[in-house]
């Protein structure tokens, strides 16, 4: 069970990867319907608020009197309850024609069994009658002005766009507001108020509204934003971990493995040394003990390189590994490893040096070694030929070491400088080596104030860069 899911982990983040964003998208587009439904709803209260202020203006100026009178309801009344009084509100409104001025009045019934009617309910009665007054009289509407009773509304609601308004009767256009057929008003509402004539309709007419609504959810969709990113970054670097763990658990099952293998022969040479001087050297021969001494000793020196490049790799890591720079000739300090190596290899090492003296305040030991073991690798993985250039440039100095070899996979490009990491060969052992070589001579580089680099070319080039003080 373990196994299965660490081998599909990766469908496992990436199912809930999709799962969260689902969900996130799914309450964001919910949330964002819900948004602009209540926006739709203030502009139709504040469309509304404004018509009805409108009319309630226009009653006030219409109505010429009113009186209010108490009195037993007549014969041709007929009354639910004979102790109730009829309370009359009556108006007399002016209604102009194109002959003659008529003067129209109205009555309103209205039952109560108090004698003196509140002050609220004739507050109501005057409401009616003022509705009833404007739908009878009112044929035509001043939209300008109704506009800005709408604007005044569209203020109090923080309401900021622009809109067109539009007033038909019996399906007929009667008159319109600020072009409601441009086709930036991509939404209409139409007025819900009672105060409009019957058959008539008055329609507002609006700009998308999908900025508003956003702006209005903006927080919650900040907030569901950076909860996905979290969970979605908290899931990748936990699959970034893992795979570097699992990645780790390989270098160092490799690094056992080659240890092994080279504690292996040492121990193994000795072990047989010593056994010749105790079995084979029953007459104690100086010259064969001399030989199985020596070979010995040098298998034993071997084997305390092994464990000493084991022990820098700690040193490397902490602050004791002091540098004891000195102003250095490197050009010569280059070609002095050069003549070292030379003996060892038939491989060709050409080296381009400078014309001038290039001097730079380096540790000798620390930095010798950094050269000798990119020629080492060089002469071990590339081709028959290594090529090294030093040069100043632009106050920096770079030296760089190149081979004819076939390179190295852009997949393996970055990790090579990893402690203990070596190219994956198929657990074979053809070249001895744990993976610390070009650790340790990064390490060395970046303690130096520089860095060490593996350029992109098709060919393996090492590039160091230091700081050039002329």
């Amino acid at each position: 069970m373990k196994s299965f899911f660490r081998n599909h982990i990766i469908y496992w983040i990436t199912f809930t990867v999709l799962i969260t964003v689902g969900i996130q998208i799914y309450w964001n587009i919910t949330n964002y319907r819900t948004n602009k439904q209540r926006l739709i709803n203030t502009i139709q209260i504040a469309f509304d608020s404004g018509i009805d202020s409108y009319y309630s203006d226009k009653a006030k100026s219409n109505i010429t009197s009113r009186d209010t009178i108490n009195f037993a309801p007549p014969a041709d009344m007929p009354a639910s309850d004979p102790k109730k009084e009829v309370q009359v509100y009556r108006t007399e409104i002016k209604r102009y024609t194109s002959k003659d001025k008529k003067n129209r009045r109205f009555m309103f019934k209205y039952t109560s069994d108090e004698n003196n009617p509140s002050v609220s309910e004739i507050k109501n009665i005057q409401v009616l009658a003022q509705k009833i007054i404007i739908a009878v009289r009112q044929d035509s509407i001043d939209l300008p002005k109704m506009a800005t009773y709408i604007d005044r509304e569209f203020v109090r609601k923080q309401l900021d766009f622009t809109y067109g308004l539009l007033y038909t009767r019996n399906h007929r256009t009667v008159s319109e507001y600020q072009n409601p057929g441009d086709k930036k008003y991509a939404f209409t509402t139409t007025s819900k108020s009672s105060y409009l004539p019957q058959d008539s309709k008055l329609e507002l007419f609006f700009p998308d509204i999908f900025f508003k609504t956003l702006k209005e959810g903006l927080a919650g969709i900040l907030l569901s934003l950076i909860l996905s990113l979290c969970i979605i970054f908290s899931l990748f670097y936990l699959l970034y971990i893992i795979r570097k763990q699992k990645q780790l658990a390989v270098i160092k099952n490799d690094f056992i493995s080659n240890v092994s293998h080279e504690l292996k022969t040492p121990i193994a040479v000795v072990t047989s040394a010593l056994e010749g001087i105790e079995k084979f050297n029953t007459d104690n021969e100086p010259e064969k003990t001399k030989k199985y001494l020596a070979i010995s000793n040098q298998h034993l020196t071997k084997l305390h390189q092994i464990v000493e490049k084991i022990l820098e790799t700690s040193v490397l890591e902490s602050d004791q590994l002091q540098l004891q720079k000195e102003v250095t000739d490197l050009t010569e300090l280059i070609r002095h490893s050069i003549e070292k190596i030379q003996i060892n290899t038939e491989k060709t090492i050409l080296f381009n040096q400078p014309q001038l003296t290039i001097l730079a305040a380096v540790d000798v030991f620390h930095f010798e070694n950094v050269i000798n073991n990119l020629i080492d690798n060089a002469i071990k993985y590339g081709g028959d030929r290594i090529t090294i250039d030093l040069n100043t440039t632009d106050g920096k100095i770079i030296l760089t070491v190149c081979d004819t070899g076939s390179g190295i996979e852009k997949s393996q490009r970055q990790k090579i400088f990893d402690k203990f990491y070596r190219v994956p060969n198929h657990n074979r052992h053809d070249e001895k080596g744990f993976g610390i070589g070009l650790y340790y001579a990064r390490t060395i580089i970046v303690k130096h104030g520089g860095t060490l680099e593996l350029t992109p070319d098709i060919q393996t080039t090492f590039k160091i860069t230091l700081p050039y003080e002329s």
